[in-house]
């Protein structure tokens, strides 16, 4: 997914007042999820899939 998509999903989920993940978190959980030999990870409970879509081009790069 483009960074363009993305930005629609998350402007979207603003304003329909769905919680998001904070863009902060998403970076700290991006630098964790880099630095570490993590397999496999379970998501559970998300609205609209931004921490999905960062995860999946970090495991992209593993597959």
């Amino acid at each position: 997914m483009n960074k363009i998509k993305l930005e629609e999903i998350k402007n979207r989920a603003l304003d329909e007042h769905i919680p998001i993940i904070m863009d902060e978190t998403l970076e700290f959980l991006d630098d964790i999820l880099k630095e570490k030999s993590i397999e496999s990870i379970l998501e559970i409970g998300t609205a609209v899939r931004i921490f999905f879509n960062m995860l999946f081009k970090i495991f992209k790069r593993k597959w």
